[in-house]
């Protein structure tokens, strides 16, 4: 009974010897197949795919309930301008691009800065006498006279409703060094695709800015000098020269003042060279930019009402 009991000892402890040398002698390749395996279960999404959002419905930040949400049931929008743009006022959204960053001539859109300098450099109770030079610059809106007295407020009127290169110019040619001053403004609010020649727009290859830069320019002028804002938004008005003899009867440039109530106020270009430029500033806080259009009236209308269904702006 005893030799019975030792031999079966004596098999378990063989078995046992067995088993640990197979155990801990066998190749590690198994552990780690066994350890990937378990680094895979534990694997991390990129947080670009974490956040994906259907795409019938994206969502624009961090909280769903944030306005406006794109409707991806809305195809893009395809227009004819080279270069097209829809923002938000403070620059924090945007809602349309196309070539947005690309240099081009951008016309009388050049007069937005224009205006900043005149804000920020003149007294607009100043008289000013209009130089023969200003009256024969190309185009004559605005009929200004030569040696014409006329305060730069209602010179600034002509300008921006009117879209005047003489007022413009003889704005320009008031002061020295008007030209660096735009350029100098240019690079403190950061607009590396902008570049002037000129303080009326008129076609020169050194006079040339962006989508993204014209809306930062505008947004800058109507933000910072609000009265530019409300001299935008008259369809139109009578100035007269400083002794009242002269009467300048305006009529604003931007024919979709008056056609959508959408429009609060915006500032034409246009040029052979650089095609039909428009900004509007549009109900919601929205800045829009066509440059280069061949129909910048019709297709900024279009831009708006694309925005309209493209996005969902109630909660």
């Amino acid at each position: 009974m005893e030799e019975n009991k030792f031999f079966y000892l004596k098999i378990s402890l063989i078995l046992a010897a067995a088993f640990f040398v197979w155990f801990f002698g066998s190749p590690k390749d198994k552990l780690v197949v066994s350890k990937e395996i378990s680094q895979e279960k534990q694997f991390n999404a990129p947080a670009a795919l974490t956040n994906f959002a259907p795409p019938a419905l994206m969502i624009f930040g961090d909280s769903e309930n944030m306005t406006p949400r794109r409707d991806w049931t809305v195809p893009f929008l395809e227009l004819e301008a080279p270069a097209a743009l829809a923002i938000k006022t403070d620059g924090s959204r945007v809602y349309y691009n196309k070539n947005i960053e690309t240099r081009r001539s951008i016309a009388s859109l050049t007069k937005l800065m224009t205006a900043i300098i005149i804000f920020e450099n003149y007294d607009l109770n100043e008289v000013m006498e209009i130089p023969l030079s200003a009256v024969k610059r190309e185009g004559s809106m605005g009929d200004l006279r030569p040696s014409e007295s006329i305060t730069a407020r209602s010179l600034l009127d002509i300008m921006l409703i009117d879209s005047s290169n003489d007022a413009a110019f003889a704005f320009a040619n008031h002061k020295p060094g008007f030209i660096s001053l735009m350029n100098q403004k240019a690079k403190e609010l950061g607009l590396n695709n902008t570049r002037f020649s000129n303080a009326d727009g008129l076609d020169d290859a050194n006079n040339h800015s962006s989508a993204l830069d014209v809306s930062k320019i505008f947004s800058y002028l109507v933000s910072k000098h609000p009265e530019a804002l409300e001299i935008m938004k008259i369809n139109n008005m009578v100035v007269y020269s400083a002794d009242g003899k002269i009467a300048h009867r305006l009529q604003n440039t931007n024919e979709l003042l008056e056609k959508t109530d959408i429009v609060i106020a915006g500032k034409t270009g246009y040029t052979e060279k650089a095609g039909g430029s428009l900004v509007l500033l549009a109900k919601g806080d929205i800045i829009t930019v066509v440059l280069g259009s061949p129909d910048r009236f019709g297709e900024s209308e279009k831009l708006i009402n694309w925005l309209k269904s493209a996005y969902i702006w109630e909660k």
